[in-house]
């Protein structure tokens, strides 16, 4: 028997669809479904990395990795989340007790 990262049967907070990722480590995560309708406070399309920063990837011919930053918080159907950007992309969490913050969104859900 393998272990796995996630739990085999959650659902999306959101739609209630399927969830992949890691449930165990990340909170009320949404599925990709709904992750691709979120949007920012002024209802435009998320952003993330260079677009988020509004400028273009230096052109010094070296690889780049897009920055570890977006908006925050999102909102997906009206629902408040948190997205958290690392590695080259994010996770995005429902946020079900309107926190002010990605920091204090964590320490509610005992993430630090």
């Amino acid at each position: 028997m393998v272990a796995t990262s996630h739990s085999p049967n959650m659902t999306c907070p959101i739609c209630g669809g399927e969830i992949e990722g890691d449930t165990d480590t990340y909170p009320n995560l949404v599925c990709d479904d709904c992750d691709d309708r979120a949007v920012g406070e002024d209802c435009e399309p998320a952003k993330y990395g260079f677009e988020y920063l509004d400028r273009q990837p230096d052109s010094d011919g070296g690889i780049q990795m897009e920055p570890d930053t977006g908006t925050n918080p999102v909102f997906i159907d009206g629902e408040k989340c948190w997205r958290r950007y690392r590695f080259g992309g994010w996770v995005t969490m429902k946020d079900q007790h309107d926190c002010d913050s990605l920091e204090e969104f964590y320490e509610t859900h005992g993430m630090m």
